[in-house]
């Protein structure tokens, strides 16, 4: 298929929502005699076999054995990778793309743009349709396939695994021709995946479809209705959907819905089920377990006859999938050492994680930043678990709950877990490290502590300016304690001096005794051109007593007097 450009972003507000590719249609043969003579079939790419959707599905991070000779600064991004890059395909994967597959081209049997004013009827019949409330079918040909409900816990990989099965089919496919006819649709917008409000809003989401819609395609629903109500949202959606062919609808974080006031959350049910009825258009819900009091009521009806079945992503067992599953993971090691997976790592890491794959990839990612950190050679179990025991201490409840086995506890997990989300925790530690980082490049290069500097630093300033030792160290340290965070916005040495002053008795007490009578006591150098004061503010800044005299106008260069 070829690339095309994608459209120009429009003047309207932000939200997210999954992008995929946008191409110009190649027909193919389906190799099903009713998938045939459908250019939104045709226009597909093939029906995949498991080891086709493997490979695609299928994402390794870079890694050299040779990296692990790198500085420690670098391998901690290294790390980063494995977060970012590393997808290992299980066998319900697997069957979530065979549910996709078929979900998507039963869809499209039905809805066929070749049918004698598809454009036109698609546009009234589906907004008519669902003004009245009329359930009773689209009229060209309503298909059995009505969508599914994809629930489990957080952190199991429901959305992140959708989202890659979806992409990859392209998500916008531009028709000009087929077989010489010109489409009355150009537009095929394959699939959509948005998320449902945080507040269960129904026309909040169909504002953000239509926002969706508007960036695929060019059209301009949004300016043209923003103002509208829900009930003259929804029928809008309905149209826009039938008219640009989608041919698969994915409301992420359904479990929103339970945040909706008053009747909302089965009115918004209630209209995918229209959305089934009316234009036959697939609707796949995803979310929590906290999502299903929502979905057994009224999403059950529509999807009993889907043929698909719902799906209930639950955490792993320890067996073979889940040993599978780390072998993969433990090939990015880029300590000092790499060790080999033992059961006895197998059994700590399934320990630790409960087999919630989200977990178990952030904790080992963790792990190997606090043992670059702390300059241990390799991970151990025992870093396993404290690295766990530090860092996902208010999860800890739901995994107790995993580990408990009763239901009503498990079913709990989805509001914890939502509530700390696990990136929470790479944020914090990468902030961790940073300030670690930081802090040893400040010693490394200073030779000590900043507090010590800047305490030996104004006690000598002070000696120098003919302070008493004791009081002037004292003086130091004291006001250095005070003042350590805003050691950049105030005049420390004055400050300094203030106190230092203070702290003496009287004048005699306060001065360094002079070692004879002859000689006067050192006065404290005041005036902006006391050459003292120069030298004394140089060496804060490292400069030698010439190179600060030199630097003041004092010294004069020897070529000045020649000639």
């Amino acid at each position: 298929m070829k690339m095309v450009m994608m459209m120009s972003e429009f003047d309207v507000p932000l939200f997210h929502f999954s992008r995929g590719e946008f191409v110009e249609a190649e027909y193919r043969d389906p190799l099903l005699e009713d998938y045939r003579n459908n250019p939104l079939l045709e226009a597909l790419p093939p029906i995949w076999d498991d080891k086709t959707v493997v490979r695609r599905l299928a994402s390794k991070p870079i890694f050299h054995e040779s990296e692990r000779e790198l500085p420690v600064h670098l391998r901690l991004h290294c790390v980063q990778r494995i977060s970012r890059d590393f997808f290992r395909p299980l066998s319900r994967h697997l069957e979530l793309q065979q549910s996709i597959s078929r979900l998507i081209r039963d869809g499209y049997v039905g809805r066929n743009p070749l049918t004698p004013n598809y454009a036109f009827r698609a546009r009234r019949d589906a907004y008519e349709l669902i003004m009245q409330g009329n359930t009773n079918g689209y009229p060209v040909n309503t298909p059995t396939s009505a969508g599914f409900a994809l629930v489990g816990i957080s952190g199991i990989g429901k959305s992140s695994s959708l989202l890659r099965i979806l992409q990859m089919y392209p998500q916008v496919i531009l028709h000009r021709k087929y077989k010489g006819q010109d489409m009355p649709a150009p537009y095929q917008i394959v699939w959509l995946k948005m998320d449902c409000p945080h507040d269960g809003s129904i026309r909040g989401l169909c504002l953000n479809f239509l926002l969706a819609v508007d960036s695929l395609v060019g059209t301009k629903y949004y300016k043209k209705n923003v103002t509208k109500s829900p009930d003259e949202l929804l029928p809008l959606m309905a149209q826009a959907a039938a008219v640009h062919c989608l041919g698969v609808l994915v409301i992420d974080e359904i479990q929103n819905l339970q945040e909706a006031k008053d009747d909302r959350a089965a009115q918004m049910l209630n209209f995918f089920v229209q959305l089934v009825n009316t234009i036959g258009l697939p609707v796949v819900l995803v979310g929590t377990y906290k999502a299903l009091p929502a979905l057994n009521g009224e999403f059950r009806n529509a999807r009993r006859n889907s043929g698909q079945g719902d799906a209930t992503w639950h955490h792993f067992k320890k067996d073979e999938e889940w040993d599978w599953l780390l072998q993969g993971l433990w090939k990015y090691q880029w300590t000092d050492k790499k060790v080999e997976l033992d059961q006895e790592f197998i059994d700590v890491m399934y320990d630790e994680s409960q087999g919630i794959s989200d977990i178990a990839i952030k904790l080992f990612m963790l792990t190997q930043w606090r043992a670059l950190d702390k300059e241990i050679e390799h991970i151990t179990p025992e870093l396993i678990r404290s690295v766990a025991r530090d860092r996902f201490t208010l999860i800890r409840p739901a995994l107790e709950a995993l580990r408990s086995g009763k239901k009503k506890q498990i079913q709990k997990f989805a509001d914890i877990y939502d509530s700390v989300s696990i990136d929470d925790y790479l944020e914090r530690i990468e902030a961790e490290q940073r300030q670690a980082e930081r802090l040893e490049v400040i010693r490394s290069e200073l030779g000590y502590d900043v507090t010590e500097q800047t305490v030996s630093e104004l006690s000598a300033w002070l000696i120098d300016a003919g302070i008493n030792q004791d009081i002037a160290s004292d003086a130091a340290r004291e006001v250095t304690k005070i003042h350590l965070h805003e050691l950049d916005k105030i005049d420390i040495h004055k400050e300094a001096l203030r106190l230092a002053l203070q702290k003496s008795s009287g004048p005699k007490s306060n001065l360094t005794q002079p070692r004879s009578s002859t000689k006067k006591p050192k006065t404290m150098p005041t005036e902006p051109n006391d050459l003292r004061l120069i030298v004394t503010q140089g060496k804060k800044k490292k400069m030698t007593a010439y190179d600060s005299l030199k630097a003041a106008g004092y010294i004069k260069s020897p070529v000045e007097f020649l000639g």
